[in-house]
Parts: structure tokens; sequence; C-alpha cells
């Protein structure tokens, strides 16, 4: 059975105009699809990647699978619950501190306050906040926030987890310890849809990888066929203008 399956799942935003622009339009307000026609299955204990240039709709899929978005068109079936780092960094409080946060957070996901609290010290280490986890968060990095975000939703007892550029912040030790983290969710059953521009982790992490262009998928199959072709493709644009 698919922990994740999209059949034909397209968002709709209306772009407001600026009045007076200097524009043919005269300024008027337009749709844009961010993402269209998007199909996908993913099963239990995998990781599927998303790949493509920025705008070409990796973070509006995952919020459609998470149910931030509504789609416009198609569906979207999930079987588990869902651990989305980007809601869960977003729906952070900043006048609270990272152990106030994983107590609150931990709690409307499920958690009791015992587990919460027996928990957040290795959230706290995963992220590697140190001292910082005693300081609100209105004064954390946006890195901090990510890590955080990223640290908790990995000891969500969550079935899917959907991760938008985690690893594009923290230090090495950081990346070397997610990895190490999401394999080991993997093993366990759970399932990951991540997007990234780290294409040698996606490479290391994903079997299979779907590549997003204008919001339409244009390739997909295995990770490293998917991503060598899309580096090459990257290479050619970079060689050509």
């Amino acid at each position: 059975m698919a922990a994740v399956d999209v059949r034909g799942v397209g968002v709709r935003f209306r772009v407001p105009g600026r009045p007076g622009a200097a524009r043919s339009d005269g300024g008027r307000s337009f749709e844009h699809w961010g993402v269209r026609d998007v199909t996908l299955s993913l099963g239990e204990g995998a990781i599927l990647g998303l790949v493509g240039p920025n705008g070409a709709g990796k973070t509006t899929l995952l919020r459609a699978i998470a149910g931030i978005y509504h789609p416009d068109e198609g569906s979207v079936t999930l079987t588990g619950r869902v651990a989305p780092v980007l809601s869960i960094t977003a729906s952070a409080r900043a006048g609270l501190s990272a152990w106030e946060n994983i107590e609150l957070t931990g709690t409307l996901m499920g958690w009791t306050r015992r587990e919460a609290r027996r928990l957040a010290p290795e959230v706290v280490e995963m992220a590697g906040l140190g001292r910082f986890a005693d300081a609100p968060l209105r004064v954390y990095s946006a890195g901090m926030r990510a890590r955080l975000g990223f640290s908790l939703a990995t000891f969500l007892d969550h079935e899917i987890l959907l991760l938008d550029e985690v690893f594009a912040v923290g230090d090495e030790e950081f990346r070397r310890r997610g990895m190490e983290r999401l394999e080991r969710l993997v093993r366990d059953g759970r399932s990951v849809v991540m997007s990234g521009h780290d294409l040698g982790r996606l490479e290391d992490l994903c079997e299979r990888a779907i590549r997003l262009d204008g919001g339409r998928v244009v390739a997909e199959g295995p990770a490293d066929e998917v991503i060598a072709a899309y580096r090459e493709d990257m290479a050619r644009r970079a060689s050509e203008g």
C-alpha cells in the first residue's frame, strides 16, 4: 500500500497585479499554477527526492501533500500521519524557548507532557542548539529554527515525513547526523519526501527522484539517473547562457 499517493494534483494561485504598472495588461491580476498534473506514489520505508530549479514547484507540492494547500485539481491520499517540517517551523512561538516549543508542539502532535520532557534533550542535541535552547526563538537564525523543526519532526511518531531544503542549513556534523537519522527512520518503515539542491546527498539518500520544472513533472525514475540527467542539463544551460 502506498503511504503517499498523489494523482493529477494542481495548485493554482491568483497573483495580484499592481495598479498603474507599466504593463500591456494594465497590471491586472493573473493565475499561476504552482504545480499541475503531478502524479506520484511512495511506499512505506522509502525516500523520494524532489529536484528542480528555484520556482519549479517543489515547496508547493510538499505543502499540497501536507494539507497546507488544498489542490485545485486532483487528489492526495495518505496512509499515516504527516510530520511536515515546514509547518512545524512556521508555527513555532517566537517568545518561547526551544524547550517550551518542543513541549508545546510535541503535545499538539500527540505526545504526553512526560514524553515531551523525556525527548526534549535528544531533540535539542540533534538540532545542535547548545545554550541557545534556553533563549527565545526570536533570537534564532533561520537556520537554527529550521534545524529545530527538522529535529523535532524526526522524533515524532508519524509515518510520513516531509522535508524542504533541510540540509541547506547547519554544519557538516548536523548534516551527517540528519542523514543517519533519516536512514534509521526509513529502516523502521517511515516514508520521506524531501526536496533540496544538495544533489549529492539526495543521490545518497533517495531510491527514486522526481524532477519538476515549471510546476510539472519532467522526469521520474531511479534517483541516480534523474539527478545525473538534471546535472547535465543544468551544466548545458549554464554554458549556453
